[in-house]
């Protein structure tokens, strides 16, 4: 049955009372919950409506007119059903209700079907699929503007659909959750939501006077390295007869710009001054002109040029447009379960930022401070990778110096080179973090060279003599890529198990029966052959990489979790906020704490961590790195 809550009436819609819907919901151990909203902006907009239902019953809750408050207690302790919860979370905390039993169809679909693309995960995709129902979303946009304006019927009916079908898509992904064992997985997802909620919605300072001064440095540096390419072209023999000007160019007003006639953005110009000095390419990527740049000085100062360019064009003065005017901060989003498990951050849509992409130096991240009275704590985890590939390779070598808290880089040198390698061998040392570090992230001999400058035969070297170096470690990470392979998935470690499937497999399989009836050395069987080797390839490396990077993102997770909780603790106990969660970026967290608790809450904070960390390795003990500053700083 259909219900309306308001001070008008509905045609077609039976009108009903704030305390029925409380008596008929307070019996049911779960309810469906959506909301209608003046806009998207948790800080601007206000909810202008709440849907609350059962399968049995749907209530439409005018908010304008009915305080929502009076659904604080039944929205606070029963299971919500969501879809896209974390839009409702914020909303819902603005208006002063906190839900932290929440149950999401959207977030449960992203992990059943992980590693599917455009697989879809709408509310209307759901519905269709597992209920067979066509939805009907036209009236979706017609909210925003709503004002003071009576709600229709067809606005009313349409949020009473998005509470109708929500219990129905649960029973059915359960019975998916429960074959691939996702319970764990899908109830961290469903707690960490609320995490990522609170981070969007706290925001972070950004100092913008030092932001603009940054920039106007790098603009500096622009110009020094403009200038420095064009005094390597009027210098080299092969490039000054050919580029640079007799007379100075200008600008409208008259004023004397440059004598040399490239264009350094232009990747065409760039071409033909690579014609020129005999290197000759069919491409200008970063790529391309890394492998040119110990060829000649123009490369190394042309590439640093693209990097400052690049900061530039996206940490400029327009950065200062995701500012957000109602709060005076700056809001990220997070997209919450990639392929691998971890997070993306950034949106368009939502005028956020993506933060995990700040360039790897403090500069940036300095910019962002701590509210005043507060410490800015920025704990993240130490070798989290490394770690997890060696508990889980069982390589002894490996584990007896992590946990020893030797130099892992120094002594895989070591073993590769076969001599003793320390931090004054920087090369060598170089060479065999690169691996350490690139082979949790699938890396193989065209990205090493790429990475380190270096000839494919020298990296396929290095590689070769790491795999000697470390057979068992090797062996592991070839038997995940195997397991990949024949089972067109991958887990991540107990007590998580992540699963990340491979379509594309079945692809795979069915090229191969083609490829066996076309005639061997035909050009449609190469073309075939290439293709089953690229996707088979491709699983593989991810086969290897996903249970390690998975993991890494589950146990951030559950700190993400834990750490939120600890939160309300001190603020529970202190009887004030003391504490916020402000951002998260890979294997970090990060939090503001009152300036007198923020070494307290620190260690207690660092050993939550090494605790989640450690559900998931036997033989290495996790680590992490403390920083208390008043800025953001890695």
């Amino acid at each position: 049955m259909q219900y309306f809550i308001g001070n008008y009436n509905i045609d077609n819609i039976k009108n009903c009372t704030v305390e029925q819907c409380l008596k008929d919901l307070q019996t049911s151990p779960e309810i469906q919950v959506d909301t209608e909203t003046s806009g998207l902006d948790c800080h601007k907009a206000k909810i202008i409506s709440l849907q609350l239902g059962t399968p049995f019953n749907q209530y439409f809750i005018d908010c304008r007119d009915i305080d929502i408050l009076q659904f604080q207690n039944l929205l606070e302790t029963k299971l919500c059903i969501l879809q896209n919860s974390k839009f409702d979370y914020k909303m819902f905390k603005s208006a002063g209700i906190v839900l932290e039993n929440i149950y999401d169809t959207m977030l449960a679909e992203c992990v059943l079907y992980c590693g599917y693309d455009k697989w879809g995960y709408g509310l209307k995709t759901l519905v269709k699929r597992y209920c067979n129902v066509d939805l009907n979303k036209e009236e979706q946009t017609s909210f925003i503007n709503q004002g003071t304006k009576p709600f229709t019927e067809r606005q009313i009916i349409y949020g009473l659909l998005d509470v109708t079908y929500l219990q129905t898509i649960k029973q059915e992904q359960f019975k998916l959750i429960e074959k691939y064992n996702l319970n764990y997985c899908i109830n961290l997802e469903n707690k960490v939501v609320k995490a990522l909620g609170d981070i969007e919605y706290n925001g972070m300072i950004l100092n913008q006077e030092s932001w603009l001064n940054l920039y106007s440095s790098y603009e500096n540096k622009q110009k020094e390295l403009i200038q420095e390419l064009d005094n390597i072209v009027k210098t080299d023999s092969k490039l000054k007869n050919k580029y640079q000007l007799k007379y100075l160019q200008a600008d409208l007003f008259g004023y004397e710009i440059r004598d040399v006639a490239i264009n350094y953005s232009s990747p065409l110009q760039i071409k033909e001054v690579c014609k020129t000095l005999g290197y000759p390419i069919d491409s200008t990527n970063d790529r391309e002109l890394t492998k040119l740049v110990s060829n000649h000085k123009f490369f190394e100062v042309l590439q640093n040029l693209r990097e400052v360019n690049k900061i530039i064009s996206t940490y400029g003065e327009s950065f200062l447009n995701y500012i957000n005017p109602a709060t005076g901060k700056i809001h990220t989003s997070f997209w919450q379960v990639l392929n691998t498990g971890r997070v993306s951050s950034g949106s368009k849509d939502d005028n956020a930022p993506n933060l995990q992409n700040l360039p790897a130096n403090n500069k940036f991240r300095n910019c962002f401070q701590a509210r005043p009275g507060f410490k800015w704590v920025s704990i993240d985890y130490s070798g989290q990778e490394l770690r997890l590939m060696a508990d889980a390779s069982g390589e002894k070598g490996f584990i007896d110096v992590l946990n020893s808290g030797e130099d892992l880089h120094c002594y895989a040198g070591s073993m590769m080179f076969k001599k003793t390698i320390t931090k004054a061998d920087k090369d060598l040392r170089n060479k065999a973090k690169t691996i350490n570090f690139g082979k949790p992230y699938g890396m193989g001999p065209p990205k090493l060279a790429d990475t380190l400058g270096i000839s494919i035969e020298e990296a396929e070297n290095l590689f070769e003599e790491y795999a000697k170096a470390f057979p068992v470690l090797n062996q592991w990470l070839e038997n995940q890529g195997k397991f990949a392979l024949k089972n067109k998935y991958s887990l991540t470690f107990a007590p998580c198990l992540r699963r990340r499937w491979y379509p594309n497999m079945d692809k795979a399989i069915e090229l191969r029966t083609l490829a066996k009836n076309v005639q061997k050395g035909s050009e449609k069987s190469k073309i075939l052959w290439k293709e089953i080797f690229q996707i088979e390839g491709q699983t593989q490396r991810n086969g290897g990489n996903s249970p390690i990077q998975g993991s890494g993102a589950d146990i951030c997770k559950e700190a993400l979790v834990e750490v939120r909780e600890l939160i309300k603790k001190y603020n529970r106990i202190y009887e004030q906020e003391v504490a916020f969660l402000i951002c998260t970026v890979h294997d970090a967290i990060d939090v503001e704490v009152i300036d007198s608790l923020a070494v307290q809450f620190s260690e207690q904070m660092a050993q939550i961590m090494i605790n989640c960390g450690n559900k998931y390795v036997k033989q290495v003990q996790m680590e992490v790195d403390v920083t208390i500053t008043d800025v953001w700083m890695k």
